[in-house]
């Protein structure tokens, strides 16, 4: 399986010498006093894999730049160089330890990106064929993207976590927890969980529970100020049936009213139109009756007229034969139809033809003036009907929207009284409704959550519990046969009781434990790894049980040589990988061949100050271990 090997930690500076701290590819032990930098080391590898700022410390002065020298599985070195105040990171082929540093090295980014391959995250967890994975972090089974950061605390393991209470699997915040135990199983088993299709989260529900009750509420108090009664809906439902049918029997009324008054609209309109026609009609017969009488008076006047030339005739001899009283002659002497031959008798006999005429004439315009005036008395007669129908229908129309008015004002109110109802009878069913919704949301079952736990398989947690028990009990662990990995509080139970319980020396060694029969389990089983493991302190404060010496504060007793020696010996010989152990304690034997002790001396003038050189003996002072 691919692995990476830490090559070396260099610090360098343009005025000052490289400080260098060298790696074997086995077991690296750095040794010394405390304040020389042991610890700072730890931290400076956290720090050039992701991790946040470096402390600032006095040794640190002139020095402005990190590097860290890998080699890859392919074979490769290669050097990460960051600034000593944090940011990103510059990638150099083959391995750099000094300044100048070459010009084109490629940029990583701190933040682990899962949507950009270029930072330092995602580049090393390629290498380790850890890229892409992705880890549970909630009850909900939402997912993130495995980050380097996430994975670290289980292959780097500081003085402060190692003596700490907490899991070595958990940081001991709550929230973390599903993410951390999601990691622990990836390593552990090599699966992910991609193929988790999230839920909604206990906070998310929470959230949303919170969101719909104040919508909910929003509109509770909206739909009550636009209610305008107090009854009940049951109360406001016979209100409205009573309602309904007063509308019922008002609009039959009304509708019946309605009916009448058109039709006496029609009668109205119709008797109009007759009485304006009738009027016509007598103002027609009027006229005609006048031009008869005219020309009836004419022919009574020509009648006169006749009668005087008649008598006047008569008088003179006109009508008469005789001597012409034209001309004098004779009647043997007068020519018929020439010059005035009896002339005299046939004006007489014009005279009273034009009489027999104009007394015909006369007496046919007497008979039509006494036709034309009976016509127009009926038409007088029926205008006088027309009229009085006209008048009766005025009557009633008006009669009947002195009816019509009142019932219909009263129907608009009636109807408008029902509608208000009717908008009060659906604002308290929607009232209801929302308040019945609420309850709903407030009593919804909690939706079930993945245990932290889930896909974790007890069998791989068995196995590895069975290797830190066999490694305990080759280190000489007093309470080795009694010592397991507890699946339900994924954490280590040594003599019936959980790792938290016991001293800060037992909690060191059960922790270096875990760590290292973690990676090699890893190893053994072809499992993604880093490939190496970094421990602060796992023996330091370790004190085995010993009857006849007193106990002191963390709970144990001094022995400082039983457990070390075995585990020193057992680390070389029975852990495949890269193991780098930061002490104070000397080891009790030498370390065999192809490890690499670092003995850090605290003295300027003897051996190797610390991981920074002394400031009197920096220009003369070999750094590298």
């Amino acid at each position: 399986m691919e692995r990476l090997t830490l090559l070396h930690l260099t610090f360098i500076g343009p005025s000052v010498n490289p400080a260098t701290v060298d790696f074997g590819p086995g077991l690296t032990l750095v040794r010394g006093p405390s304040d020389t930098g042991k610890s700072y080391i730890a931290d400076s590898i956290d720090f050039m894999l992701g991790g946040a700022a470096l402390e600032d410390i006095p040794e640190r002065v002139g020095y402005d730049t990190v590097l860290l020298g890998i080699r890859l599985p392919d074979g490769e070195d290669v050097t990460l160089s960051r600034a000593t105040q944090g940011g990103g990171f510059r990638l150099f082929h083959d391995d750099h330890r000094a300044y100048p540093l070459p010009a084109n090295g490629g940029i990583l980014a701190e933040k682990h990106n899962a949507k950009n391959a270029r930072n330092l995250s995602r580049y090393l967890l390629d290498k380790i064929g850890l890229d892409g994975k992705f880890i549970r972090t909630d009850g909900a089974g939402k997912t993130i993207s495995l980050s380097l950061r996430k994975l670290a605390p289980l292959f780097l393991v500081g003085e402060t976590k190692i003596q700490a209470k907490t899991a070595p699997v958990v940081t001991g915040q709550h929230t973390h927890r599903t993410g951390e135990i999601s990691t622990f199983r990836l390593l552990l088993q090599g699966e992910d969980d991609s193929a988790i299709e999230p839920g909604e989260s206990a906070t998310e529900r929470r959230r949303s529970k919170l969101a719909k009750r104040d919508v909910i509420d929003t509109l509770l108090a909206e739909l009550r100020e636009q209610l305008q009664t107090e009854e009940t809906l049951q109360q406001v439902v016979d209100r409205l049936g009573r309602l309904r049918t007063a509308i019922t029997e008002s609009t039959a009324a009304v509708e019946q009213t309605a009916t009448a008054r058109h039709q006496w609209g029609q009668t109205l309109s119709n008797s109009e139109r007759l009485v304006v026609a009738a009027r016509r009609s007598l103002a027609e017969l009027d006229a005609l009756d006048a031009r008869f009488t005219l020309l009836h008076e004419q022919y009574t006047s020509d009648l006169a007229r006749l009668e005087a030339v008649a008598e006047a005739g008569s008088l003179l001899g006109y009508f008469t034969p005789g001597r012409c009283v034209f001309c004098g002659a004779e009647p043997a002497h007068q020519h018929l139809n020439e010059d005035c031959a009896d002339d005299t008798t046939a004006l007489a006999e014009s005279v009273r033809e034009e009489q027999r005429k104009t007394t015909a004439l006369r007496g046919d315009l007497l008979h039509a003036i006494d036709g034309l005036r009976v016509d127009r008395a009926e038409k007088a007669t029926r205008l006088l009907a027309y009229t009085d129908r006209t008048t009766e229908a005025r009557s009633m129309i008006s009669r009947l929207d002195g009816m019509l008015n009142p019932r219909q004002l009263e129907l608009n109110e009636v109807i408008s009284l029902s509608s208000q109802l009717e908008r009060d009878a659906e604002t308290i069913r929607r009232i209801q409704r929302l308040e019945t919704l609420r309850v709903e949301i407030e009593n919804e079952p909690k939706q079930d959550t993945i245990a932290p736990t889930a896909g974790l398989q007890r069998s791989a947690v068995d196995d590895l519990s069975r290797m830190i028990a066999a490694r305990l009990r080759t280190w000489g662990f007093h309470d080795a046969d009694n010592t397991s990995y507890s699946f339900e509080a994924q954490d280590i139970v040594s003599g019936s009781q959980l790792r938290s319980a016991h001293g800060k020396g037992v909690r060191a060694v059960l922790h270096a434990a875990f760590t290292i029969s973690l990676a090699q389990y890893c190893f053994d089983n072809d499992l993604p790894h880093p490939g190496f493991v970094v421990l602060d302190s796992p023996l330091v404060v370790y004190r085995p049980p010993d009857p006849d010496a007193e106990p002191d504060d963390s709970g144990d007793v001094l022995d400082t040589t039983s457990l070390a020696g075995r585990f020193f010996a057992d680390i070389q010989t029975n852990f495949s990988g890269q193991i780098i152990i930061l002490e104070n304690q000397n080891p009790p034997d030498a370390l065999g061949v192809g490890a690499r002790d670092i003995s850090f001396t605290k003295n300027p003038t003897r051996g190797r100050y610390g991981l920074f050189p002394h400031p009197q003996t920096a220009d003369a002072y070999e750094f590298s271990g």
